[in-house]
């Protein structure tokens, strides 16, 4: 079986029209009403529509964004092609019983050469459990070939995916990571002439904007310069509305530091400001497939351009993240990328790239540490959602201090401070939930066991943090004043 995905920009890029063919194909495939872009279709050996995962698909790109459609269009070929390959005799996805989704779910988990973590088993699961939903509903099938509780769990439930991994880094750690790991120090303070990185200050200003304010990878990889601006005259922080690259949409605001907006604007000053400048003919000979801004309202945050040959306007936190990456201005120097981290191109650099960079300085990091015996630990592995899982965690632990601190004033003072709102608007996990756009409370209550622990070494990071970097505090300290208003 054949599949391919909807792509304009492959359109835009490679189609030839054949002899006596007259069609404008990227108009076509933008008109109202086309294919959704990363809709998968699949075609039979005769080159005719494979049913019924073409059907199926195009009902769920009415929801499901391009990436998920892709992982669920692998997983339904990979079982398409277990029950046709592995199962005596084959079976179609429309002929299967419970055994041969057990046997699959048994060969995906046990019997493969590296089996499936349950989390991808969980995505997998999903996938089986709408196809066989819409089946039902669109009369393909008598029943689900399973069975089905009404709380969601089915004979496929597989391994517990609750726990989440929170490892998160002290300040020594962090630093240490920075400075010689991202920016190619060596640990006394020297440049290292044999460091390669192309560009340590963007490697080392997204994450430490992340382990300042708690955004994710693609939320802090696909800010916009405008959103963050230069740094502020009387040193407060710059905040910024995520909606559109936030996880599941989820709108909030972050608030950016004097200290990180410093740094920011270091590398806007130099690194960014050449990779920029040596990108403009690369940008030049993809402008058509690029957004090019000729009007920002910096006021209401709206910007105005051609995008796909029409005139489009834009609220810049609901713009996601294809949008920012094709977003350009006519600059001194021909094209601009709008971004505020650029790479090769002009372009912003994909989340692969981020991981790659981030692994690489880590693998550093504990090379030189062991190498110089410098007296730091790093941790065995280290990923870029760690900084984001090392702001939650002293972010809670500070807030609890400071509302307990609250609560022994207010005791002492003889305030009456136990109206149920007092606590709900001051409560330390609501607002790290809100600090970090969790869509459900169990999510933040992960972090609570780091408030029980009592390890030593923790104790005294935390006091290091506050010592060496005041953000943490000050910025705890403003949340907290501005829930008790």
């Amino acid at each position: 079986m054949d599949y391919f995905f909807v792509s304009r920009s492959k359109v835009r890029r490679f189609y030839e029209a054949p002899p006596g063919v007259d069609l404008d194909a990227f108009a076509y495939v933008s008109r109202k009403g086309a294919l959704k872009e990363g809709t998968p279709f699949f075609l039979d050996s005769q080159m005719r529509p494979a049913e019924p995962l073409v059907s199926f698909f195009l009902e769920m790109a009415k929801t499901l964004k391009a990436k998920s459609l892709q992982d669920y269009t692998y997983d339904a070929l990979d079982l398409t092609d277990f029950l046709e390959d592995e199962l005596d005799p084959p079976v179609d996805l429309l002929s299967v019983i419970e055994e041969d989704l057990l046997a699959y779910r048994e060969d995906c988990t046990e019997h493969r050469e590296s089996p499936d973590a349950p989390a991808t088993w969980k995505r997998r699961r999903a996938m089986i459990n709408n196809f066989y939903g819409w089946a039902d509903d669109e009369k393909l099938i008598e029943k689900r070939p399973y069975f089905r509780r009404r709380n969601g769990r089915d004979v496929l439930s597989w391994g517990a995916t609750t726990q989440l991994d929170v490892r998160h880094l002290t300040w020594r750690q962090w630093n240490f990571l920075k400075q010689v790991g991202l920016r190619g120090y060596l640990p006394d303070g020297r440049v290292d002439r044999a460091f390669r990185g192309r560009s340590p200050l963007r490697d080392s200003t997204a994450p430490e904007l992340s382990i300042t304010t708690g955004m994710r990878l693609q939320e802090f990889s696909c800010l916009l310069d405008i959103e963050v601006g230069p740094p502020r005259r009387d040193a407060s922080p710059a905040e910024v509305q995520l909606q559109a690259i936030a996880k599941f949409g989820l709108p909030r605001s972050v608030m950016i530091q004097d200290p990180t907006l410093r740094e920011l604007d270091m590398y806007r000053r130099t690194e960014r400001a050449a990779q920029v400048r040596a990108a403009a003919k690369a940008l030049w000979r993809r402008r058509e497939e690029l957004f090019i801004v000729d009007d920002i309202d910096l006021r209401r945050m709206k910007v105005r351009g051609m995008l796909d040959g029409r005139r489009r306007t834009f609220r810049v936190e609901s713009m996601n993240a294809d949008k920012r990456r094709r977003a350009v201005i006519e600059g001194d120097h021909g094209l601009e990328p709008m971004a505020m981290f650029v790479g090769r191109g002009g372009r912003m650099p994909t989340r692969q790239r981020w991981e790659q960079i981030f692994d690489t300085a880590h693998l550093r990091a504990v090379h030189l540490s062991e190498e110089h015996k410098v007296g730091i630990v790093m941790p065995r592995e280290v990923r870029i959602h760690d900084t984001r899982h090392t702001f939650a965690v002293y972010m809670l632990r500070l807030l609890t201090k400071l509302i307990l601190q609250e609560e022994a004033e207010d005791y002492l003072a003889g305030r009456h401070s136990g109206y149920l709102t007092d606590h709900i608007s001051r409560n330390p996990l609501l607002i790290l939930q809100d600090l970090l756009g969790h869509r459900r409370p169990q999510s933040t209550l992960r972090y609570l066991r780091y408030m029980r622990d009592t390890n030593v070494l923790v104790a005294k990071a935390i006091a290091e943090w506050n010592n060496k970097n005041a953000t943490y505090a000050d910025y705890a300290a403003a949340i907290a004043e501005q829930r008790a208003a």
